[in-house]
């Protein structure tokens, strides 16, 4: 906070606070209660319960939904998938089209390569690619040291889930939402779009046996596999 009333002031200070206040609240026992018992009210596409977690080998999640690009909000340093989040809308959805099709790797993302540098070769962040990276960006928002205090935390999951094993955020008691999510494409892959990257590369590089998931929208193939197109 220090560092952002320097460059920025004290709006900036406020904007931040507000922002991390919400962090924690999306994330709260409490407000996972309430999103789960709007969510089983809710209308679903699909005739299956859309909360209901399934256990999968992270292994069989090796590509992402469609195209990888740069998060523009976020210096570019975070990639998404360039299929939209469908939001608590898509808990459930049925989606056609050619989303399935690419193959991106899991591996592609940025943060999996920092953590297998972190977690497998054992480099300091400080010497990680990533974080030279945004040293030597002059469009990067991140003070080093913030960028480090950030990283570091992933050092606590990392041991966590390596001693105790994965918890699903239900165990926690987090936000139901919260969880790895992935698609379902038309031939039954896994595909993971945005939500839970660190935990999963984390579980990949751990080679765990199994993590919960969410699976929000399945491709309209899948389901209705002789269905023909519109005319």
């Amino acid at each position: 906070m220090k560092e952002i009333w320097r460059r920025d002031g004290a709006l900036a200070v406020a904007d931040e606070t507000v922002a991390h206040l919400r962090w924690r609240l999306e994330r709260s026992a409490a407000y996972g209660a309430v999103k789960t018992r709007e969510l089983e009210l809710r209308n679903r596409y699909v005739d299956a319960d859309p909360l209901e977690l399934t256990w999968v080998d992270p292994a069989e999640i090796e590509y992402v939904v469609g195209e990888l690009v740069p998060d523009e909000t976020d210096d570019s340093h975070f990639e998404r998938p360039n299929v939209p989040a469908q939001g608590r809308d898509g808990i459930g959805a049925v989606r056609g089209g050619e989303w399935d099709r690419p193959t991106v790797p899991f591996t592609d993302l940025s943060e999996y390569r920092l953590f297998e540098e972190r977690f497998l070769e054992g480099v300091p962040w400080t010497e990680t690619e990533f974080v030279d990276r945004h040293r030597r960006s002059a469009d990067s928002n991140w003070c080093e040291r913030k960028l480090v205090h950030k990283l570091e935390r992933f050092d606590d999951l990392y041991e966590t889930i390596a001693t105790a094993g994965y918890s699903s955020q239900r165990e926690l008691g987090g936000h139901p939402l919260n969880e790895i999510i992935v698609y379902l494409g038309r031939n039954g892959e896994l595909r993971w779009h945005e939500n839970g990257r660190h935990r999963l590369a984390i579980a990949k590089l751990l080679d765990l046996e199994s993590v919960p998931v969410l699976i929000t929208v399945r491709h309209r193939k899948l389901l209705f596999p002789g269905e023909q197109p519109p005319r």
